[in-house]
């Protein structure tokens, strides 16, 4: 039987795994990669927020989402100019 400890260690990988691959995307420059992780993290983040779940709990602490979606509007923008 699972309890409430596993679904919080699986959400924690989730948004590690998350991270590492958005900050991966993000030094290859990949803008929809990038948006994608980007979107599965704020999902995250803003559900915790409505449901009162402190974001260290979940391991969003130190993660700073709206950097990511920055990183992908500047990409979007060189790409576009290039």
């Amino acid at each position: 039987m699972t309890n409430q400890a596993d679904y919080q260690i699986l959400l924690q990988e989730i948004v590690r795994t998350a991270s590492k691959a958005a900050l991966s995307a993000k030094d290859r420059k990949d803008d929809k990669l990038l948006f994608a992780y980007y979107d599965i993290l704020d999902v995250i983040k803003t559900q915790a927020e409505i449901m009162d779940v402190p974001l260290d709990d979940i391991g969003m602490k130190d993660i700073n989402v709206d950097s990511f979606l920055s990183a992908y509007v500047e990409i979007a923008k060189q790409k576009k100019a290039a």
